[in-house]
């Protein structure tokens, strides 16, 4: 190492102490950026610029919890005139569609930890809002639950993968390993049988009749956007549009809903590698978790068809489903 290589080394470690010493004091010590700057002999601009210089290099971190029951007259409504267990609402004006789904995801997160989930059978189903949720729970909840994997991947690689490291990365959390579908979510017929024929694949389908809890996404098929059957290429254009003209609303675990809340016959119920209806019905807890407006009408028919018992979602989606109601 030149000279001057080890001359800024040495000062990149001063810079990083210096920044470590300012997030001390700011968020340990709740100093202001004044007292700050008298202590360490640097400028408030500098206090200010070496805080916004750790928060961007991932030093210090940002969790924003909403206070509890902000919306809790909205939630008491929707429990009564829907019959639901509990509902869970978070804020939904004014933010953009990813943070209001990292606000729910959060939310959903924080109502599985209140459960009792020492001994518990969890399931969990896929997208996005679920990667989030898993991603926000501590690296160790307290507990040994068992996960189980609701549905199988897409057909393609990586949401195999994506399916499957979900479902492992919440057990990871629990300190269990976790029961898995090695299948996509839509195969054809016979390939099902040979599937569930298999061992590995059978003792996962046996699970899920020891469910305590099913974490739910839910996909509005009036949206092409907003359901894995139609953005995952499940169902193809053709398809879609038959489903739109027998009312197809809402899928939940590739089950088709119209807003009443029937299960059509949509030609994928003896090809998908999910969780059976039965089952999910028998479920305790049916955690419905969904955000955005463009769902109301999707989580209207989830709750309608009875796969969904609890809510966890924003205050767009809620006012929507109240205002529809009256």
């Amino acid at each position: 190492m030149s000279a001057r290589e080890a001359g800024d080394a040495v000062a990149g470690s001063e810079s990083q102490r210096l920044m470590l010493k300012v997030c001390h004091q700011a968020y340990r010590r709740h100093l202001s950026h004044k007292e700050i700057a008298a202590n360490l002999g640097i400028s408030r601009f500098q206090v200010a610029r070496l805080l916004r210089a750790a928060l961007d290099a991932g030093y210090v971190s940002v969790n924003i919890l909403e206070p509890e029951r902000w919306h809790s007259g909205l939630e008491t409504e929707l429990e009564e005139r829907l019959g639901l267990d509990a509902v869970i609402i978070v804020d939904g004006e004014e933010v953009d569609e990813s943070e209001l789904r990292s606000r729910v995801a959060d939310a959903a997160g924080r109502f599985l930890l209140e459960q009792a989930l020492d001994g518990a059978v969890i399931g969990i189903s896929l997208g996005e809002t679920m990667q989030r949720l898993v991603a926000q729970l501590p690296a160790r909840v307290p507990g040994k639950a068992e996960v189980v994997q609701l549905i199988g991947g897409r057909g393609r690689a990586s949401a195999e993968v994506s399916s499957i490291t979900l479902a492992i990365d919440l057990a990871r959390r629990f300190g269990t390993e976790p029961h898995l579908l090695f299948a996509p979510a839509v195969v054809d017929s016979a390939q099902r049988e040979a599937l569930l024929a298999h061992d590995d694949l059978r003792a996962t389908f046996d699970t899920f009749a020891r469910l305590d809890i099913a974490v739910l996404g839910i996909g509005s098929l009036t949206e092409a956007t907003t359901s894995r059957l139609r953005y995952g290429g499940v169902i193809d254009d053709e398809t879609h549009r038959a489903l739109l003209r027998r009312g197809a609303v809402a899928d939940v675990l590739s089950y088709v809903l119209t807003d009443d809340g029937t299960v059509l016959s949509s030609g994928l119920e003896d090809r998908t590698i999910s969780i059976g209806l039965d089952d999910l019905r028998r479920t305790p807890h049916r955690i419905g978790v969904a955000s955005g407006w463009r769902k109301s009408r999707a989580v209207r028919a989830a709750i309608a068809s009875g796969l969904v018992n609890t809510l966890v979602t924003d205050s767009q989606i809620a006012s929507a489903i109240i205002s529809g109601e009256r």
